[in-house]
Parts: structure tokens; sequence; C-alpha cells
């Protein structure tokens, strides 16, 4: 738990600063000029005026041999006299003659036989020779108790000028701040209004010492509820303690004499929570320019800062959300548009893109190819190895076939064994090239794709037809390629074949194996 001191008001902290200045004063005066007597230097030349005189009476009896009266002198004299605590009369030999009070207890022989303060001893002459002395043990000269040492004039005097004169000065500078007191001067009405506003706002001076201050900055932290009025706000480690600016706004506003708007500080609560401020600064100036101060408004916005923080975790989460759903949306059009054994495209897919693209290249007066493939003696294949090696078959041809496919090319899987391609803007006399490519591409490498079946040997027939081949619509032109896929087919497998009228009447156009012959309409 944090030690919290007390609080003072103005008018108490400048009374308590005047009656320390008063009091140093004071002891600096006294070490100068000695107003106050040194009570030791008193004391000495006091035991010491006592002392002789008690010394002459002493010896007067002694050499008059008056022994009773000297008893009772030495006896009222320590009745007397309270700085006296014992009394003796010793001869040279040692011998004590007379004594009055215990003398044993109190008398301590001064070192080197020289007297003190507080042990005085004084010779004694009979006949002009040492016949002894007169001891005597005086109360220390240095407070011994709390009361003597208060009894001191030094303590007694500061006892006395403190509490008065801090009191005298607290009545007189309370009444003066209330002429200075800037609040004073405002109206009741005022200060309501003041203190209704939601923005904290806080008034300084040039040298930065709040002068003024509302309901709603005593809220921005608890230490802000304690009195700030004379206080530096630059120097107020709860609002800049994590400000990394060197220069402060309000700051910047008495410099520039101009706005200094939009300063986000982080207060950090006792709670360890944390307040977003938005900090604004104006300068105030006289009639004649001339610089008096500035006004700082505090804008809380921590909760549009956890709004906002809110916000952007909702927008991430839909986002996150929307690239799911992207993802899923676009597996979805993937199984929907693509063969799910060769991820080429269905039939469906593949006539609602061709068609489109169709009509655009007639529009364009480009050509469009069609090239049909079917793997030859797949039914062997299934009767011999069975369907899962089939699937193998027509997964190792449709990679092949993709290997070749261009951006903007379309490859579907048009039946079971059978395949259909588009080739946008590829002339006629490239087609036999690019399906001859793909026969070789089948016959050198898909066999050995499938790992299962050793040796197998895979090879597919091909049929090319074109826009030029006089086809009308798309299933024309996939009828003009089957038809020529069944002429390789008819004539030997594993050929390629192009469309043309001769075929249509019946005339063949075949090509052998590696080498393609045929008309080319």
């Amino acid at each position: 738990m944090k030690l919290r001191l007390p609080r003072f008001t103005p008018a108490a902290r400048i009374a308590l600063g005047l009656i320390s200045l008063i009091v140093t004063l004071l002891l600096l005066i006294d070490i100068a000029l000695n107003l106050v007597p040194d009570q030791t230097d008193m004391q000495r030349k006091i035991r010491e005026s006592t002392s002789e005189r008690l010394a002459v009476q002493v010896t007067s009896l002694i050499q008059a041999q008056e022994w009773d009266t000297l008893r009772l002198t030495i006896s009222e004299a320590l009745s007397r006299d309270k700085e006296i605590l014992s009394l003796a009369v010793r001869q040279t030999d040692g011998r004590i003659v007379v004594k009055a009070g215990d003398h044993h207890r109190h008398w301590v022989p001064p070192a080197e036989d020289k007297s003190t303060l507080t042990h005085v001893r004084v010779p004694i002459y009979a006949k002009h020779a040492h016949w002894g002395d007169v001891e005597i043990s005086y109360v220390p000269v240095t407070p011994q108790t709390l009361r003597e040492w208060l009894q001191t004039p030094l303590v007694a005097l500061g006892l006395v000028i403190v509490p008065v004169g801090f009191l005298a000065f607290y009545l007189y500078m309370r009444r003066t701040l209330q002429y200075l007191d800037p609040t004073a001067a405002i109206p009741d009405r005022v200060r309501v209004a003041f203190d209704t506003l939601t923005e904290g706002v806080a008034v300084i001076d040039r040298s930065g010492r709040i002068m003024m201050y509302n309901k709603a900055f005593r809220q921005l932290h608890p230490y802000a509820a304690e009195d700030m009025m004379g206080k530096q706000l630059s120097r107020l480690p709860w609002l800049v303690g994590s400000v990394e600016a060197i220069t402060l706004p309000w700051e910047l506003a008495m410099q520039s004499l101009s706005n200094s708007n939009g300063h986000l500080f982080t207060i950090t609560q006792p709670d360890q929570g944390q307040a977003r401020i938005i900090v604004n600064a104006a300068p105030i100036l006289d009639a004649r320019g001339k610089l008096r101060g500035c006004m700082v408004t505090f804008y809380d916005v921590t909760q549009l800062h956890h709004a906002n923080e809110k916000m952007r975790s909702t927008l991430a989460e839909l986002e996150a959300s929307r690239e799911q759903v992207e993802k899923q949306n676009e597996e979805l059009m993937r199984l929907a548009t693509r063969d799910s054994l060769t991820g080429c495209l269905n039939r469906r897919a593949f006539f609602s893109a061709a068609e489109p693209l169709m009509n655009k290249l007639r529009q364009e007066a480009r050509n469009l190819v069609c090239i049909m493939c079917d793997i030859d003696h797949f039914k062997n294949v299934n009767d011999t190895h069975g369907h899962q090696i089939g699937d193998q078959v027509i997964v190792s041809v449709a990679r092949a076939l993709n290997l070749h496919m261009r951006n903007g090319d379309l490859l579907c899987r048009y039946g079971g064994e059978e395949f259909c391609i588009l080739l946008p803007g590829v002339p006629e006399e490239s087609a036999l090239e690019i399906a001859e490519r793909l026969r070789a591409e089948i016959e050198s490498r898909a066999g050995s794709s499938v790992r299962s079946v050793e040796g197998m040997r895979i090879t597919a027939s091909f049929g090319i037809a074109s826009l030029k081949s006089g086809a009308e619509d798309l299933s024309e032109l996939i009828e003009l390629a089957d038809f020529a896929l069944y002429t390789s087919k008819r004539n030997g497998r594993n050929r390629v074949t192009v469309w043309s009228e001769d075929l249509g009447a019946d005339s063949e156009a075949t090509s052998q194996t590696g080498t393609a012959t045929g008309s080319i309409a």
C-alpha cells in the first residue's frame, strides 16, 4: 500500500515556507551576532564566582578553627544553590574534614587537577602553605532530560515563534490568496458550466502551471483528484509518463502560437487498465497578441478505441470467414465443374465455357480447333486388369494431355475414356502437330505411369476438326472431330486424323504410326 502524504492547501504551504525562512534567518543572525547569550559561558562565570567566595569563607573559618560554623556554612551553601550537588573540604593528605551531600557519588576528580564546569577544586592556604582544597560538584550544564532541553532559550524561542508565526502567516496568506485565486473571480454558474463539459479542460499559464481545471480533468486519473492548482502540467507522471514526444502539445502550441491537435496519450490506471486520450492545445493570447497561457483539452476515446478494436477483430474474423467461404466456393466450383477422377472439365462446365468462346472467336474471325481423343483398347484393360487399373490409365492419359495445354485451352473428359480439347486461335496447320505430340506423349509415357502393371502399353487415337471445316455450332464441330477420331480407330488406332470433306464422302485420310497422312481442308 502506497503511503499518502498529508495534503496542504497553498496557503499552508506558503505559511510553512515563510516560517521556515524566518527561523533560519534567526539562527544565522544568532550565529553572527550572538543575540542569545551562551549558557555555558554564563554558567562558567557564575560557578567561578561562587566557588571563589565559598573558598574565601572556608579559609577564614579554618584559620579561626571554627569547625561547627564551617559545617553550617557548607550545608547552607548546598541548600541555597540548586546547581551544587555536593561540597567537601579535603586536606592534602586526602582526609575529608567536612562535607555536605553525597560527595563520594557525585565527585569525580578532574584530570590533571584542572577544574571543569561540573567539578571545581579550589586550593586553601594556611601560613603560606597548601593546607587542602574545597571540592564542589555541580549539576551538568547540558540538558539531561526532555524538560530541561525544552527549557533552553533557543528551543523555547522556537516553540513560541514557529506555531504563532505559522498561524499568523497562514491566516494572512489565506486571505491574500482569495484575491489571487483565479477561480474566486469566476461566478459559480460559470464554474458549474465549466464542469459540465464532457472533455477534460486545464488552463495553464506561460510557465505551464495549472491555473484552472474542470471535473472531467479530475476524472482522468485518481491522482488528478488531488489539488492541481499551481502544479506543472508537464511534470504530472500519470499524464506524461508514457509520452515519447520531446515537446508536449501545450508546449508546441505556446511556442508556435497556433493550435496543436490530435495527440494520442495513453494513461495507465491503478488497475493496470489504459485510458486513450486525445489531447488538443490552443494558445491564449491577449488583445495585443501576447501569449498569456494555453488551454488544453483531453478527450477520452477509450470506449471508441475498444469499439474500433472490436470492429477490427470482427472484420478480421469476417475476412477469414470470407476467405474460407471463397475456398469452399472454389472447392464447390471445382467439384461442380471438374471431373473427380482426372481434374479435367466435366461436360456441363465444358459446354458452358466452350460456347461463349466459340462465339467470340467467330466474331473476331479467329480459328478454333477441336481435338477428340480416345484411349485404344480400353475395354480390354478393364477386362484384363480391372476397373481400378482402368482408372489409373485414364488418369495417366489425362495427365499427359494436360502437360501440353496453354492458358485458355479447354480440356474435358467427354466420356468414359474419351477426351475433348479446344484450342482457340490455333491454325489448322499447327493442330496436326499438337495432336501428334499428344499422341506420342501418351505412347511413350502414359504406360510407365501405371506402376502396378509392369510393361503396360497405352496408346490413343485422335480426331481433329476446326471452324474452317464448316461446322455451324459447337456440337457439329465436336461431331466432325469425333468422326475423324473413329476414322483413326478404323484405320488401326494410335493415329491422328484430320476431318475433311473427303472423310465425309467416306474418303479416308490416315497417318501411319509416327507419321500423319491426311488431307487438310
